[in-house]
C-alpha cells in the first residue's frame, strides 16, 4: 500500500505569487468600498488579471473573503477583549475608545461591517471571533455600567444598534460625507452617558434576553 506522500506543497512561482497577491489587494480594496456583494470577475478586473487566473486560486467570493478578512476580524476580537481589561482602571476612556474603534472600522470597511452585523452568514473561523468579541463586549459594558460611568437603563444592546444605525450612515453618506461616523459616535456617547428627562423605550426582548444570557454565562463560566 502506497503510504500518502507528507512532502511539503510547492512554492508558486514568482509571476503566480504576483498574481495571487495582486488578487488579495485587488478584493481588500473592493470589499471595503462595495462590500462583499461582488463578483470574482469585477474582483479579477481591478487586479488586472484573467478570470481564469482568479478561478484558479479562489474558486469562489467566500473563499478571498476569508483570506483577506481573517486577520481584520480576529483583530477586531483581540481589540474587544482589550477594552474590557483597560476598563479597569479607565472604565469610560475604555468604553469610548471601543466605539470609535467599532464606527470607524465600519466606515473604513463595509465588508468588515457586513460580517459584524450578519454572522449567520460568515464562515465558521468567522464566527468564533465575532462571538468572541461579543462575549468582551457584553463584559465591557458591564464593568463600565459597575463603575458608573454608563446611564443606569443602557443595555448591551445598545451597542447593536448603534452599529446598525451606522451602517446605514456609511452606506449613505460615507461618500459625501466621510466623517459622519465620528460625529454620530459623538452623538451616540453623550446621551450613553447621561440620562434624560423621560423614561426610554426598553430595549427589544430578543436583543436584551441574549445579552443577558451571554453576560450570565461569562459571569458563571
Amino acid at each position: 500500500m502506497t503510504k500518502p506522500s507528507t512532502a511539503e506543497p510547492k512554492p508558486l512561482r514568482a509571476d503566480a505569487e504576483r498574481n495571487r497577491q495582486a488578487i488579495i489587494c485587488a478584493a481588500g480594496r473592493v470589499f471595503a468600498e462595495e462590500g462583499t456583494a461582488v463578483t470574482l470577475e469585477h474582483i479579477a478586473d481591478v487586479a488586472g488579471v484573467g478570470v481564469g487566473t482568479i478561478y484558479r486560486r479562489f474558486p469562489t467570493v467566500d473563499e478571498l473573503v476569508t483570506v483577506v478578512m481573517e486577520e481584520k476580524i480576529a483583530r477586531y476580537a483581540d481589540r474587544t477583549e482589550q477594552a474590557v481589561e483597560r476598563a479597569r482602571t479607565a472604565p469610560w476612556e475604555a468604553f469610548e475608545d471601543y466605539v470609535f474603534f467599532m464606527l470607524e472600522q465600519q466606515a473604513a470597511d463595509l465588508a468588515f461591517s457586513e460580517l459584524i452585523l450578519r454572522p449567520r452568514d460568515a464562515t465558521a473561523l468567522f464566527r468564533s471571533e465575532i462571538s468572541r468579541a461579543l462575549d468582551a463586549s457584553i463584559a465591557l459594558v458591564d464593568r463600565v455600567k459597575a463603575a458608573g460611568s454608563l446611564r443606569e437603563d443602557f443595555d448591551h444592546s445598545d451597542l447593536f444598534m448603534l452599529i446598525n444605525a451606522n451602517a446605514g450612515i456609511v452606506r449613505g453618506m460615507g461618500h459625501a460625507a466621510p466623517r459622519s461616523w465620528r460625529r454620530f459616535g459623538e452623538y451616540m456617547l453623550q446621551a450613553f452617558r447621561h440620562s434624560g428627562d423621560h423614561e426610554l423605550t426598553p430595549p427589544p426582548r430578543t436583543w436584551a434576553r441574549a445579552s443577558r444570557a451571554r453576560s450570565q454565562a461569562s459571569i458563571t463560566g
